[in-house]
């Protein structure tokens, strides 16, 4: 199995999406996502068959009751785009994003992985950096940086695990 572990602000929620869902009048439970950094991602999930884990603090609705309907909404929209969220990093108190991920790694070995997300956070595990993609938080997942990590998920030059 191949995984990309997913960020959402700065990588699908963008400076776009604000636009779009001011201009629509939506609420933060029913909000759209950038439709370009949307298709980005199908496209990615379609070519290589990655599943996709949710590794944002997104994820918190998975705990905490009064941010459920964002996460709800979060799900249903990546459904609906064909790039269904399989799981979700632990959330762990010691350590940042990095041992999230790498927790997730140690329970759930995958032959490949890609990290999409608009910071470096991997200062607690050094060893991930190889495997992200940095994502301009002002544009969200374009073209560039997914060709980035469908390189990585196929093995290519800097892809191998």
């Amino acid at each position: 199995m191949d995984v990309i572990f997913l960020d959402i602000d700065g990588v699908l929620a963008t400076p776009l999406s604000d636009r779009l869902n001011a201009l629509l009048r939506r609420t933060p439970f029913d909000q759209l996502f950038d439709p370009a950094a949307l298709w980005q991602l199908r496209r990615l999930v379609r070519r290589t068959g990655a599943a996709v884990v949710l590794s944002s603090t997104w994820r918190d609705g998975l705990y905490i009751p009064e941010c459920r309907p964002l996460t709800d909404n979060l799900y249903a929209r990546l459904a609906a785009n064909g790039t269904p969220i399989c799981d979700a990093t632990p959330m762990i108190s010691s350590g940042g994003k990095g041992s999230e991920i790498a927790a997730w790694l140690a329970r759930h070995p995958c032959r490949r992985f890609v990290i999409l997300d608009d910071h470096d956070c991997f200062a607690d595990v050094p060893a991930l950096r190889s495997r992200w993609v940095p994502v301009p938080s002002a544009t969200g997942l374009r073209a560039a940086q997914a060709r980035r990590a469908l390189q990585l998920l196929r093995g290519g030059p800097g892809g191998a695990p």
